[in-house]
């Protein structure tokens, strides 16, 4: 008979491998909609604060890379491409349930904001942000934060489609905050309509920013490097810029600051 913790380490390779599955398609289900993009945008930083060791996971180079190849991996077992701007409700779904039931974190809260925004008006947004990680981040992780949301506000500028359109917005967050690595995505919303002359603005609205945070388990990681290491590793940088918004400049509308 083995030992708790060999069983311990079975458990937890089992529990991987089945989330790392992913779900299963939808046969005859096309969930994509062309009124509605996507926007992502990915943000990393943190305070000084020593992590453990890496022991087997070394090659990594960095715990934030570490964490950088779990989300990506949590991306695929979805088949969530953060670089498109395709819209596909299905996917987005699945993400999110692969984000809550991720093996690797432990202490996933969540919490949401609805706030009234304008094309005149954007500043609503940033303090919904502000409020629901503010204290889960430092302040550099925070400015990140805002300068990719800002990102994805220029891609939804730019990105043309219909007259009338949903930007579904995902942001990806990794921070290090008094020694725990904490990852986290932010989703919200927001209805836009072409104006001739103008571009894409923002239609007057309700919307609800919504968070989902945990930390890292660095025990249960170690105990898995075996499976970590096996995975298509990312580096944090290459996370960052992955995400379709990040060749464009934050935009810089006044209304950010209204």
């Amino acid at each position: 008979m083995g030992t708790s913790s060999d069983e311990q380490s079975r458990r937890e390779a089992f529990e991987i491998a089945v989330w790392a599955e992913g779900r299963p398609d939808v046969l005859g289900c096309d969930s994509r909609d062309l009124n509605q993009e996507a926007g992502v945008g990915n943000a990393c930083g943190g305070d000084n604060t020593g992590l453990p060791s890496l022991g087997p996971l070394a090659p990594f180079g960095s715990w934030q890379s570490v964490a950088a190849t779990i989300m990506r991996k949590t991306a695929d077992s979805a088949r969530f491409d953060q670089s498109s701007t395709i819209f596909d409700l299905f996917r987005w779904i699945v993400f999110g349930n692969q984000f809550t039931t991720m093996p690797f974190l432990t202490g996933i809260t969540g919490d949401s904001r609805s706030v009234s925004i304008s094309s005149l008006s954007l500043s609503p947004v940033i303090s919904a942000v502000t409020q629901l990680v503010g204290g889960l981040v430092t302040p550099d992780t925070l400015t990140g934060i805002v300068n990719s949301i800002k990102k994805i506000g220029q891609l939804a500028v730019e990105n043309k489609g219909l007259q009338e359109k949903n930007s579904n917005v995902h942001q990806g967050v990794l921070t290090v905050v008094n020694g725990n690595l904490r990852l986290g995505r932010l989703q919200t919303t927001v209805q836009m309509e072409y104006k001739t002359g103008k571009g894409y603005q923002q239609l007057n609205q309700y919307l609800t920013v919504s968070r989902l945070f945990g930390n890292l388990d660095y025990g249960l990681c170690i105990r898995n490097a075996e499976i970590l290491l096996a995975w298509d590793r990312q580096d944090v940088d290459e996370w960052v810029k992955g995400a379709s918004s990040s060749p464009y400049p934050p935009n810089d509308s006044p209304a950010w600051s209204n």
